[in-house]
């Protein structure tokens, strides 16, 4: 993959989000659809906070400060499968959003945090990047252009949680 193509994935997958959560107000946003599940702007929430600690990784790994050596033997992760919601994931601890948060500002920071992550795409050396790796508690490990990757299959994931969630809320 090239930088620009890493780019064009990140608004790419941005904006479908976006889109699906437009037009949604601040009372929906904060209706669960059972007790005990997510709601639109819970979800929202939990999207930030991966976004600031994955793109933080990523530059750690870039640093070298984080991971380890790649090495030869890596068999690439296949993401698309994080995007296509298949089974339940319980989330860490430090991931679970905060409940009655305002989604206009939940969204406004999430595009700040996604334009930060885009420009560090665009001047990232990828091949420096695919040689450090990190391991996620559920994938296994994960080089450094993978967990780049990752933001934008862990936001389609929720993008289609979103809209399951608003489908159920209509019911």
């Amino acid at each position: 993959m090239t930088n620009a193509e890493a780019v064009k994935f990140l608004k790419d997958s941005q904006g479908a989000f976006l889109a699906t959560v437009a037009g949604v107000d601040q009372a929906t946003s904060q209706k669960q659809p059972a007790p005990g599940e997510w709601s639109v702007g819970e979800i929202v929430h939990h999207h930030l906070m991966i976004e600031r600690t994955i793109r933080r990784l990523v530059r750690g790994l870039r640093w070298r400060l984080l991971g380890e050596k790649a090495g030869g033997n890596h068999k690439p992760v296949a993401l698309e499968k994080v995007g296509q919601r298949v089974g339940r994931v319980k989330t860490m601890r430090r991931f679970i959003p905060v409940h009655g948060q305002s989604l206009a500002q939940l969204l406004k920071a999430l595009e700040h945090e996604r334009q930060k992550t885009v420009a560090l795409a665009r001047r990232i050396n990828l091949e420096k990047l695919r040689q450090r790796a990190f391991r996620h508690y559920i994938l296994g490990t994960l080089n450094g252009e993978e967990w780049l990757l990752f933001n934008g299959h862990h936001q389609e994931r929720h993008r289609r949680q979103i809209e399951e969630v608003l489908e159920r809320l209509k019911k």
